[in-house]
């Protein structure tokens, strides 16, 4: 009788990959069906959410993606006419985005598929499961987050940081 091995670190970081890896060749074909990338579908999304103007370095800090190439991603966005960006209403020295109507419509027709297949994806994981596996990730990203000279918040707190500024 062979005795079950407990997973090594390094199993964690492959599992961990595959399963980001999976989850990357799931969504980018279903943005590209869309026309969009996953980080304009992000920036619709803030957007839309926001439901009014929102200046560019409020939109870098809430957004899930890498901030490096923000300003690409914005201007090719401008370009295709799915937001535009107005100066602030009060500080003619600041810039803030809103969605335009084409790109509304369109954040309207990717967002209930996105819903729908967020829930088939992570509805599999069963609710009894679900608190578990945020604490588990939780300590993965306390971890990585360890190195960081600043204090940053947990992964709860983040979550519930990015919850108020989807209401806000």
């Amino acid at each position: 009788m062979r005795m079950k091995s407990v997973p090594l670190p390094h199993d964690l970081l492959v599992a961990f990959l595959l399963v980001q890896n999976a989850m990357d060749r799931r969504s980018d074909p279903f943005f590209l069906s869309f026309g969009l990338t996953a980080a304009q579908f992000n920036i619709l999304n803030l957007l839309a959410l926001h439901d009014g103007p929102l200046d560019q370095l409020a939109l870098t800090e809430r957004l899930l993606v890498g901030k490096s190439s923000i300003s690409i991603v914005l201007n090719r966005m401008v370009k295709a006419e799915l937001i535009a960006r107005q100066d602030h209403a009060k500080d003619r020295r600041q810039v803030v985005l809103i969605l335009t109507r084409k790109g509304r419509t369109l954040w309207r027709k990717v967002s209930t598929r996105y819903e729908q297949t967020v829930e088939e994806i992570f509805g599999a994981m069963p609710e009894g499961r679900r608190e578990a596996f945020l604490e588990d990730l939780g300590v993965l990203f306390a971890a990585l987050k360890r190195e960081e000279s600043v204090a940053s918040p947990s992964l709860q707190e983040t979550l519930a940081q990015l919850a108020m500024a989807h209401q806000a």
